[in-house]
């Protein structure tokens, strides 16, 4: 249970700001090379006008991990572009609703990540499970 001074939190104050993103037309082999490189388990997918239409994670990744397993859903064992195994539609948030508000929606649909847009659909920042995590640990 939240203590009230973190009930009055709201998720600007723990989102991550400036997500690394990638492109819808970009190839899963680039999504796994990001998602390494910044060791996060997500990514934004934006499309040319950089909107947010897709998340991208390692989950989704998963399911593709074995050669035989890409060849078959998709005919080929490379190129296989983010869009084609992104979640869609996104779940978003607004940066100035209350964390537990968050926090109450992530558990219900079972997400590990929640993208911040502004108001033209764009992302400016993720709240992940493990910013949670962090929060408590600072008790």
């Amino acid at each position: 249970m939240m203590t009230s001074t973190t009930a009055d939190l709201r998720v600007a104050d723990l989102m991550t700001l400036d997500p690394v993103s990638i492109a819808l037309d970009a190839t899963i082999e680039e999504a796994e090379a990001l998602l390494r490189q910044h060791r996060i388990t997500g990514l934004p997918v934006i499309d040319a006008d950089d909107r947010l239409v897709g998340v991208i994670s390692q989950t989704d990744l998963l399911y593709l991990a074995a050669p035989s397993v890409r060849e078959l859903i998709h005919h080929r064992d490379s190129g296989i572009r983010v869009g084609e195994v992104m979640s869609a539609p996104p779940v978003t948030i607004d940066a100035a609703a209350q964390l537990t508000d968050a926090a109450r929606m992530m558990d219900r649909d079972h997400l590990h990540r929640l993208v911040v847009v502004d108001a033209h659909g764009r992302p400016i920042g993720v709240l992940a499970a493990m910013d949670f995590v962090a929060l408590a640990a600072e008790g």
